[in-house]
């Protein structure tokens, strides 16, 4: 049949079924033998329905197939999975939560130069009434110390439920690890023989193909569905190939992902070790404990990762390895030694802010270097972490608000305001390049509620420092943002928590002079200043640098040891190891009702001021 001028002008391009109808009935316009095809009531019509319905099924069929064939577009894990092996990325497991702890002999029966605690010997903890069970994964042996006990310093324990699994080799068996949840970590995988033989051969997981030969003992692991795993071993030219009738012992553990983390008393439920129960001192409380990758994460370090290409090199390197092998990070900031300040050659520095605390446990700084960057670092670099440094911005807002468009209370307002500037912190803070931008703020307050005409805030800092007690120590805060100068006014800028000083009872603190010298004073009965060092300090406000130098302090007034600083501008950003974050205990929120917005202009009068500057 020849098509009609009129039939060209189909589009092929919809998905729609009523525009594919469409243009099915504008392609029929163009034949003469069928003139019933606009007749919803036709035998004709019913069937440029089914044409339509197949059309349209088959368009979104297609679009879904094309989607998942890419790694940014792919919505089923099983899809994300696949695309990222072939990056050579395997998606991140469960992991078991950790902990670090002392166990002490203190009541032998007998007194052996050493003792040994066996393996798999479990800690019982409970956290909201919910029981867990830790275990200790290697044997362990300490010496009898001169008071006659044994202590296991520093035991690694690890969470979970420990399974075992056997395959015999034939063929066509699959080695499919048949539980969820697993940690990948703590997979072992023996080889005997045959069912009969007591000698068995341990392989270790293939992670660099580079290393292995025909003769090199590896596994290799991919996920599957569903989120199982399967071990595949090798083939006799890239490692040792399995016989049939070797039997597989797969042991591995299943974590509760991340219910145990913060559990720090622990109990010790395992066999008598001389005849004593141990007691138990918490080191560091359970952390890392996490579910499996999820999808976002995958697709944003699997390319990453693949372009570190396993080792650490370049920035980026350290920070693709890190994201996607220790799960608890939040955030990750890497620099060079040259950048450093002052410069130290020769070094990288790592500094990770961990999702449920502040900064890293030492068993987390361990697990990181020794199993994450020194196997894969540059000979001649040495990695260090160090902790982050973090600006806790105080924020006083003052809203203004028209009573007449809200049933609202001024309280309610408050609270309202005061989540959306915490979303604000979480959203846009609370990471090594967030960036506090003053406007941004006081627009997301304006919008908090649709009742609010404006908002005066203000902001000022807030850093921790960790006192060193009984010396004269040397304090330093690289605020990086100008330091305000307050029209030379003397203590209006830089204040500190009151702390003690050798040889005397009165509670001292710290200020500026508005010259930039720190000042050391405390208070007399008049609450007058009374100084006893004019020049305990420099304060460079240009440069936000401010050195206190020879201070002694023996005792805190307070639980905190903290420098309060007013910066120039209220965009406060941050540099290296340092984050911003709005503290929630520093902040308040004032509504205040604002009649003037009514038109009533004698309520003027009665209007509140409050400065942007406090």
């Amino acid at each position: 049949m020849a098509i009609t001028t009129t039939s060209k002008r189909m589009s092929v391009s919809e998905l729609d079924f009523d525009t594919i109808k469409t243009n099915l009935k504008t392609f029929l316009k163009g034949q003469s033998e069928f003139q019933d095809y606009d007749f919803e009531g036709s035998g004709m019509a019913v069937l440029i329905d089914l044409l339509a319905y197949n059309t349209h099924y088959n368009g979104i069929y297609t679009n879904l197939a094309v989607n998942e064939m890419f790694l940014d577009s792919a919505s089923k894990r099983a899809s994300v999975v696949s695309l990222s092996k072939m990056l050579g990325y395997t998606p991140r497991s469960a992991v078991c939560a950790r902990a670090v702890v002392n166990a002490t002999i203190s009541a032998p029966s007998s007194s052996p130069d050493v003792a040994t605690l066996s393996a798999q010997q479990p800690f019982s903890t409970s956290i909201d009434g919910t029981s867990y069970t830790f275990y200790n994964l290697e044997d362990v042996t300490v010496s009898r110390s001169a008071s006659g006990n044994y202590t296991f310093s520093n035991l690694n324990i690890i969470e979970g439920t420990p399974l075992s699994y056997k395959y015999t080799v034939a063929t066509g068996v699959r080695y499919i690890i048949p539980n969820a949840n697993i940690d990948i970590s703590t997979l072992s995988v023996q080889i005997q023989e045959s069912a009969t033989s007591d000698m068995y051969e341990t392989f270790t997981r293939a992670e660099d193909l580079t290393s292995v030969s025909d003769t090199t003992k590896v596994y290799f692991l991919k996920e599957i569905d569903d989120g199982l795993y399967e071990i595949t071993f090798g083939d006799g030219v890239l490692g040792v190939a399995v016989e049939t009738g070797n039997v597989v012992t797969i042991n591995y553990f299943v974590s509760s992902l991340d219910a145990p983390n913060s559990a720090n008393i622990f109990t010790y439920n395992g066999i008598s070790v001389l005849g004593s129960n141990l007691s138990v001192v918490t080191v560091d409380a359970a952390s890392n404990g996490s579910a499996s990758e999820d999808l976002a994460s995958i697709k944003f370090n699997a390319p990453r990762l693949f372009a570190a290409q396993n080792r650490a090199v370049t920035p980026d390197d350290y920070k693709a390895l890190i994201y996607s092998k220790f799960p608890a990070a939040q955030t990750v900031q890497v620099w060079g030694g040259e950048d450093n300040n002052p410069p130290v050659y020769g070094k990288t520095y790592i500094c990770i802010k961990p999702k449920d605390a502040t900064k890293l446990t030492n068993q987390q700084k361990e697990l990181i270097a020794t199993e994450i960057l020194n196997p894969r670092s540059v000979v001649s670099i040495t990695p260090e972490i160090v902790d982050p440094e973090y600006f806790n911005i105080k924020v006083t807002s003052f809203v203004h608000y028209n009573p007449k468009e809200t049933s609202k209370t001024a309280s309610q307002i408050e609270t309202i305001v005061k989540n959306a500037i915490l979303d604000y912190d979480l959203n846009e803070l609370q990471k090594f390049d967030g960036v506090l931008r003053y406007t941004k703020l006081t627009g997301i307050i304006d919008q908090a509620d649709p009742s609010i005409i404006n908002n005066i805030t203000r902001l000022m800092v807030r850093h921790p420092h960790t006192p060193q007690y009984g010396v004269n120590a040397q304090y330093v805060l690289n605020l990086i943002n100008p330091i305000s100068q307050d029209g030379g006014k003397q203590g209006e800028v830089f204040a500190s928590t009151g702390f003690f000083i050798p040889g005397s009872t009165k509670v001292h603190y710290l200020d500026d002079d508005a010259a930039g010298n720190i000042r050391l004073y405390y208070l007399n009965t008049s609450l007058d200043k009374v100084f006893v060092n004019r020049t305990q300090g420099t304060i460079d406000y240009e440069n936000g640098l401010i050195l206190v130098n020879g201070l002694n302090i023996v005792s805190l007034d307070g639980a905190y040891f903290e420098w309060q600083v007013k910066p120039e501008s209220y965009d406060i950003v941050s540099a290296l190891y340092q984050i911003v974050q709005i503290d929630p205990t520093l902040l308040n929120v004032t509504a205040i009702a604002d009649n003037t917005a009514n038109g009533d202009l004698g309520a003027g009068y009665n209007y509140q001021f409050n400065s942007i500057r406090s």
